[in-house]
């Protein structure tokens, strides 16, 4: 699979945006990612979900099937997590699903990627869910790239949604961004790239309405960096933001943000440090309406993938971490309340399954998210299965969930 992201190096393979990400094995210092519900499947995991309420939630990801990456759908209702078929593009069966966002269980859309052959270029793919079943609903590319991925979507209505990611030609590759109107069109818009930048990409994307939103990314600068970036998309145009350097540390790359108001949004990501072993660390930054600030700054070898704010001062950053001395890592959840960060107790998966990684969460309140991601036996390859916690305001438990 071709995406612009995938020119960097496997050692940035925890920082690269969702876009970037490719199905592989059980993570050893590095988090893999695939997914499963049929039959004969293996290696499955959830990318990412988005929850309307305690009762409704929808995940997305990937498994392994005789050579090739079906894309996984599973839906929570009824207290119970249900497998729902994905239909796959006739040229084009690969996909990757990087993200979902539902404004009602009834109206999700997903994005992501797809592609032909092994290492073929990949195409834009979104499907959008009525309540019963998946249709794809495609963006095409920009003229004149040969491939496209979409990184982030967010639909704060049933009316509304915005898409994110990148396109290119070669090794070069720039932002995108959609908008999805009434479920039935798209419209590309342009979008601001940072400059001076060899490449752009926008992998993470929060609306507060239809019309507030915060997209940040990634640039590469001239001297082949990997830079930060955020975009602010108000009343229909964007706004390019500044966000801090993080000191002591040689790159910064966002993973998702949330918004709980038209004011405040947090993105959270991972950054690299300059010494000699280049440890990777969490990090979060917060934007209070006019600047954004750096929030924390995580010990390593950590990394943070998504974040869900239920309240102004209230978020839930997941993501990966190692134990002391660990070779495989561990699923790790955050806590914000505005000032501070706090290590949660996600549950570790008990072995033979005991690496894990989680990979994005929603949160309806305070008292009500769900964080999804996947578990893993550090001793065998491929051997991923997916995982789901829920918090009820006291605690994270494990969900049962369909693997092939």
């Amino acid at each position: 699979m071709t995406v612009g992201s995938m020119v960097s190096t496997a050692l940035l393979a925890l920082a690269l945006p969702a876009s970037a990400a490719t199905a592989s094995t059980g993570p050893r210092l590095a988090p893999a990612g695939a997914a499963s519900p049929m039959v004969g499947g293996s290696n499955d995991s959830f990318n990412s979900d988005s929850c309307t309420s305690n009762a409704f939630c929808m995940a997305v990801g990937n498994y392994s099937l005789n050579g090739h990456t079906p894309a996984l759908s599973e839906m929570f209702s009824g207290g119970n997590w249900v497998a729902e078929p994905v239909p796959s593009p006739s040229h084009g069966g690969n996909i990757f699903a990087n993200e979902v966002s539902c404004a009602s269980p009834a109206s999700c859309l997903f994005v992501g990627t797809h592609w032909a052959r092994q290492n073929g270029p990949s195409a834009n793919l979104a499907e959008a869910w009525n309540g019963t079943s998946w249709r794809i609903v495609t963006a095409a590319g920009p003229a004149g790239t040969t491939f496209s991925s979409l990184g982030d979507v967010a639909c704060p209505t049933t009316r509304f949604c915005l898409a994110v990611g990148t396109a290119g030609r070669g090794r070069n590759y720039q932002d995108t961004a959609y908008t999805w109107t009434n479920g039935t069109t798209w419209r590309r818009i342009s979008v601001p790239s940072p400059r001076p930048a060899r490449n752009s990409e926008l992998g993470g994307l929060a609306c507060f309405d239809s019309k507030n939103c915060m997209a940040v990314g990634n640039y590469t600068s001239t001297a082949g960096h990997f830079v930060a970036f955020a975009a602010r998309w108000h009343d229909g145009r964007w706004k390019l933001l500044t966000t801090p350097a993080v000191a002591r540390q040689q790159f910064a790359v966002f993973q998702g943000v949330s918004c709980p108001t038209a004011t405040r949004c947090v993105a959270v990501g991972n950054t690299e440090d300059n010494t000699r072993t280049k440890f990777l660390h969490a990090f979060a930054e917060t934007w209070n309406g006019s600047k954004w600030h750096l929030s924390t700054l995580r010990r390593s070898p950590s990394g943070f993938l998504g974040v869900s704010c239920p309240a102004r001062n209230h978020c839930f950053a997941a993501g990966y971490t190692f134990s002391a001395g660990g070779t495989f890592s561990l699923p790790l959840i955050e806590a914000w309340n505005g000032r501070t960060w706090t290590t949660q107790h996600p549950v570790q998966t008990p072995a033979p399954n005991s690496g894990g990684d989680l990979q994005h969460v929603s949160c309806v309140t305070q008292n009500n998210c769900e964080a999804v991601g996947f578990s893993f036996d550090p001793s065998v390859s491929n051997s991923a299965q997916t995982l789901a916690e829920k918090w009820n305001g006291h605690g994270w438990t494990v969900q049962a969930t369909p693997n092939p």
